[in-house]
């Protein structure tokens, strides 16, 4: 409660002992009027202290607040960093996992990593599919990649390494690597959080064998159905089969005929914009397969 130590107005004789009452009532107005002024003046000088104190208090909150925000941002930045470190720990031990299985696919996700890379910085430099990819997009898309075939360490040696062309019944076994991947990393992601890298990984493990015309699988997704991982890895991963040895295949095609079956197949097995983009960047993809 604010205190007042208000100075009464002083008056001379003649102004206490008034000789009428229009002298009274003068008198009296003019204590009143003093003392309303005196009031008024410790007022306003009250709240002034009031609101600079509060002003004080408030710059002094400010600036705490300000250097919190501060040490907040450097916490979350060194937290982003020691997450993103684990996640690529995680990746990096899971695909050793696959390539102690079969040292070419150890290599073949490798190459695949830099080729979906490429694509999708190449889309983010054009500006397209500027409500999925933005600058975080390419290296995400490159680190989650060789996870795509995560899968085939629960397929069988005798399946995944046959020298020779699979029977029906072997490729439907091989076929369920797709959703071996995905229940792989859809642990990994509920184990560790629901990072980015992961969403990524999960999605080129179920849907990298999805086809634009509906006749892949596991789903038979259509067209822009297919999520966008997947149709940059269809490319990537159907180029490097053609230019690498497979055990299930004898001989390999150059870079140029390579190149000559994904536009040929531009609409059918692959989405159109993607396979432009991959023309435009085909130069590269011959340098990283060398």
């Amino acid at each position: 409660m604010m205190r007042y130590d208000i100075k009464l107005p002083s008056f001379a004789p003649n102004q206490l002992a008034p000789s009428s009452d229009d002298g009274l009532r003068l008198t009296l107005d003019y204590f009143a009027d003093q003392t309303d002024n005196e009031i008024q003046n410790h007022l306003v000088s009250e709240l002034m202290a009031r609101y600079a104190d509060v002003s004080k208090q408030l710059a002094d909150k400010n600036e705490q607040l300000k250097m919190y925000n501060e040490n907040l941002e450097g916490l979350v930045e060194e937290k982003v960093k020691e997450i993103s470190s684990s996640q690529i720990a995680t990746i990096h031990a899971l695909v050793k996992a696959a390539e102690s299985r079969d040292d070419d696919t150890g290599k073949h996700i490798e190459r695949t990593s830099l080729f979906c890379g490429l694509i999708a910085e190449k889309l983010y430099e054009a500006g397209q599919y500027q409500d999925i990819i933005n600058e975080e997009y390419a290296g995400h898309i490159a680190k989650a990649s060789p996870l795509h075939d995560i899968g085939k360490i629960g397929i069988s040696d005798i399946i995944l390494l046959k020298p020779a062309r699979l029977t029906q019944e072997e490729y439907e076994v091989m076929k369920r690597h797709t959703k071996l991947g995905e229940e792989i990393l859809e642990k990994v992601i509920s184990n560790s959080g629901s990072s980015s890298i992961f969403r990524h990984a999960k999605i080129f493990a179920a849907s990298h064998h999805e086809r634009w015309n509906g006749e892949g699988f596991p789903k038979g997704l259509k067209g822009t159905d297919i999520p966008l991982e997947a149709r940059i890895i269809a490319v990537a991963d159907v180029y490097d089969s053609l230019v690498y040895p497979r055990p299930y295949k004898e001989g390999v095609l150059t870079h140029e005929e390579a190149v000559n079956v994904i536009k040929d197949n531009s609409g059918t097995i692959f989405d159109p914009e993607i396979v432009a983009v991959f023309d435009d960047v085909k130069k590269a993809f011959a340098d990283i397969a060398k």
